[in-house]
């Protein structure tokens, strides 16, 4: 199945594109899918999505097809979900 991967801020510069196309499997979950984005963009993308323990930083907002994830998103089935858009925390004030 075809996933399309949304990437703002921090994410869209490191990986230099805002939105890309990915194949996954039957019942892979995010964890999976954004374990095999590491892969082709790298440790500093890997420093935005991950904790010290591999898992999804509670700080990424998750959203799946326009809903927001919540809970342990890194468990969350992306079975029948087309767009998943991600978004690291954003300083300012």
């Amino acid at each position: 199945m075809t996933l399309t991967m949304d990437y703002t801020g921090q994410l869209a510069s490191v990986t230099g594109v805002a939105e890309e196309q990915v194949e996954v499997g039957e019942g892979e979950c995010l964890l999976d899918v954004l374990k095999a984005r590491l892969a082709v963009h790298g440790e500093k993308f890997g420093e935005l999505l991950f904790d010290d323990e591999g898992g999804i930083r509670s700080t990424l907002l998750v959203v799946l097809d326009g809903e927001q994830a919540t809970g342990d998103k890194a468990s969350v089935s992306l079975s029948g979900v087309k767009v998943v858009m991600l978004m690291t925390p954003i300083a300012g004030g």
